[in-house]
């Protein structure tokens, strides 16, 4: 079993549905629990979404946002996933409580422990985790060529510092069990490389040549892949 694959005609169409279903998501769990949370990615392919969203009319002030994962780069840095989202979603809903991985420690390593104490008080499961995938099959910073991927495939933290040949930056993500310790989880990706990835990570095979097997082929956590040519 696979998580589905949902494909959209263009990278805007894919954003307002994913915008939408977050905005279903995150009410719900508001008028349900009386608030919600959500985990989400940096970079260019997801900035569409998180503008939309950022429209969508929920109750910003009872959403605690964190990220998926980010490069260990001070916020204003240009490469962090933190100036990302405050460039998109917080600048439209500047009343969610957002809580950075980046703490100012000096490598991701020093930083680690402290990023877990405060990813341990947030509210579990997460209502919505949003996270891309890379060429090479890697989601969150999970990258197959990571010395230390292997504790955060299935380790007991719910952060780890990793460290990437083929990464510039170090990086501290969730871990594969944080990450799926949600009530929905989303991969977003683009482009006909990508699909042909996902493709590859349908198949059998070790979690750790592709992580995003690790969301794809579990029942844990409902999963689904939305998709568009570019």
């Amino acid at each position: 079993m696979t998580a589905p694959l949902c494909v959209f005609p263009d990278a805007a169409t894919l954003a307002e549905t994913l915008a939408d279903e977050a905005e279903a998501l995150l009410t719900d769990a508001i008028a349900t629990r009386g608030g919600a949370s959500l985990a989400l990615p940096g970079g260019r392919t997801p900035s569409p979404f998180l503008i939309a969203l950022g429209k969508r009319a929920v109750e910003w002030a009872k959403v605690t946002a964190t990220l998926v994962d980010d490069r260990w780069l001070p916020p204003d840095s240009p490469d962090s996933n933190a100036a990302t989202l405050r460039a998109t979603l917080l600048a439209a809903a500047p009343a969610i409580r957002f809580v950075p991985l980046f703490n100012g420690a000096p490598t991701p390593e020093a930083g680690e422990a402290a990023c877990a104490a405060t990813l341990r008080v947030l509210a579990s499961p997460f209502d919505l985790v949003v996270t891309g995938m890379g060429e090479d099959g890697h989601v969150a910073s999970l990258f197959p060529d990571a010395p230390d991927l292997a504790s955060a495939l299935d380790g007991p933290s719910p952060c780890r510092a990793l460290r990437s040949p083929s990464a510039p930056h170090p990086r501290l993500s969730l871990t594969l069990p944080r990450l799926l310790d949600s009530r929905r989880i989303v991969v977003l990706i683009t482009g006909a490389a990508k699909r042909a990835v996902l493709e590859r990570a349908q198949e059998d095979g070790p979690v750790a040549e592709l992580p995003v097997r690790g969301i794809l082929r579990q029942t844990r956590t409902p999963a689904a892949v939305f998709w568009s040519p570019a």
